[in-house]
């Protein structure tokens, strides 16, 4: 029986001290984040060269896929292709294992964003990294247009563009309105 009880100390012994080692571990990594720039604000970098051209060559592959297909290319304009973006998911020629075309979709989105507001593509640099975003102009207010079609349709939820470039519409004017109050 003491020997029983020897072993069982032992053992709560090493959980312990596996327990504070880890706990350590998290502090460590925590505290870290406080000396990352990036850790609470993000980094604003100008569209550069590269990164016009990766918005190029995904309005490119949307537009030969919808003229191959429906023979029709975009028009810059907001309800034919928005129109034609939803032609492209129901008609499962993008489906959701298509990551890239399906950001491809969101750079359009985007563009039909700007052409509404007063926004500006900018790469937002933070914890996670560089990604193109959308920022209100004058204002700490960033939307992320490409991932917001693929991220929805990846988990399996039926994507409505018309309801999701609504939805930024009033998140948009949401931020414009807030601002005002400032100003």
């Amino acid at each position: 029986m003491k020997g029983l009880m020897k072993n069982s100390v032992i053992a709560l012994q090493k959980i312990a001290a596996s327990l504070l080692i880890l706990a350590s571990l998290l502090l460590s990594v925590s505290a870290q984040g406080f000396n990352d720039k990036t850790a609470d604000s993000p980094i604003l970098r100008p569209f550069g060269e590269a990164d016009e051209k990766y918005l190029q060559q995904g309005r490119d592959r949307i537009n030969q896929l919808s003229r191959r297909h429906f023979g029709s290319a975009l028009h810059q304009q907001r309800e034919h292709d928005i129109t034609l973006l939803q032609r492209l998911l129901d008609s499962r020629l993008v489906t959701a294992k298509d990551r890239r075309l399906l950001q491809d979709m969101g750079i359009v989105l985007g563009d039909l964003l700007i052409q509404q507001f007063n926004l500006r593509w900018v790469v937002y640099v933070d914890k996670y990294g560089p990604s193109r975003a959308l920022q209100l102009k004058h204002s700490e207010n960033y939307l992320f247009p490409i991932t917001m079609i693929s991220r929805r349709a990846e988990v399996g939820v039926t994507v409505d563009i018309a309801e999701l470039y609504e939805s930024a519409v009033i998140k948009i004017e949401g931020y414009k309105a807030a601002a005002k109050r400032f100003y």
